[in-house]
């Protein structure tokens, strides 16, 4: 569902510059949302991604309002919900469609953060149309396949050239990776199939910024940062740990990494790396265990990165 429109796009020219903009998915709860919260009243223009109609309506109406009552003649440039769009992560070809009609929408524009923030902690074991097991389809396969998508955008458009990319994993991580059967036929439970999911995404954006760097393009070294976002009360946490951490408008992790100079610095350490309490955890290192979660997503899309 686009939310473009002509007034938008003038009040855009009107002004000296145009606001940075942030594509975060799953917007509708948690910290997506007090992310999506925080880079709109930080002058980003947003981007937002839900599961289902209704709770896509109902956060867009109340960010919409957040920035509306802040507004004044001193705060013009705060940001604005320009676009609000429903896929479903557990089919790919619904993510395929949210980049299409994000590309259509953008007319141009480009993307400068995107927050890979969309998940799922499953209380039961289910299978897509492909006959994967949902939770790594949602968390892994998803964001690896969107962030393709952005990245080989045919014109070159999507991404800034300096796109900041967040790909939200966690501190619940198995040590290793298992991907014999993405059925997951064997041995699953919620706790085990989340963590392990985490693992993955970790490696994939380890994996994701050393093959950057070894691109041939040099004009393109954005920054890719994954993250744990920290043990906050979300929905996800208390239906499968209890209420163990900190409350949501305390979770500033993402929007930090996403918005905070210090992480756009050109001291390379910086970028490629994990993050807990927004410290650098692990450099990224090539290892056989990233490079297997990257065939596995490669071969399971069909997508490969134009590096």
């Amino acid at each position: 569902m686009s939310m473009n429109n002509n007034n938008n796009s003038n009040n855009h020219n009107k002004k000296k510059c145009v606001n940075k903009l942030a594509l975060v998915t799953g917007t509708t709860d948690g910290i997506g949302k007090h992310t999506a919260r925080r880079l709109l009243l930080s002058g980003y223009d947003v981007i937002i991604h839900g599961r289902t109609q209704a709770r896509i309506d109902s956060t867009t109406k109340e960010l919409v309002g957040i920035s509306s009552s802040s507004r004044s003649a001193d705060t013009d440039l705060l940001g604005k919900v320009i676009g609000a769009y429903r896929a479903d992560f557990s089919e790919l070809k619904e993510v395929e469609k949210l980049y299409r009609e994000i590309k259509n929408d953008l007319r141009g524009r480009s993307i400068d953060v995107v927050v890979q923030n969309a998940g799922v902690f499953l209380q039961e074991r289910s299978l897509n149309s492909k006959n994967v097991e949902l939770t790594f389809q949602t968390n892994v396969l998803a964001l690896y396949a969107l962030n393709c998508l952005l990245w080989n955008d045919s014109d070159n458009t999507m991404l800034s050239e300096e796109a900041r990319i967040l790909n939200v994993a966690s501190i619940s991580q198995t040590s290793t990776v298992n991907l014999e059967d993405l059925s997951f036929n064997k041995n699953w439970s919620n706790h085990v199939s989340y963590s392990h999911s985490k693992r993955c995404v970790k490696n994939l954006s380890f994996e994701m910024f050393l093959r950057m760097k070894k691109g041939t393009n040099k004009n393109r070294m954005r920054k890719i940062f994954t993250l744990d976002p920290g043990t906050v009360n979300t929905k996800m946490l208390l239906s499968g740990w209890g209420p163990c951490g900190m409350q949501i408008y305390d979770a500033n992790d993402q929007f930090e990494l996403a918005t905070n100079d210090k992480f756009a610095s050109d001291d390379e350490k910086y970028n490629g790396a994990y993050y807990v309490n927004r410290k650098i955890a692990e450099e990224a290192k090539t290892s056989e265990q990233s490079r297997l979660v990257w065939d596995v997503c490669e071969r399971e899309t069909g997508l490969i990165f134009n590096f």
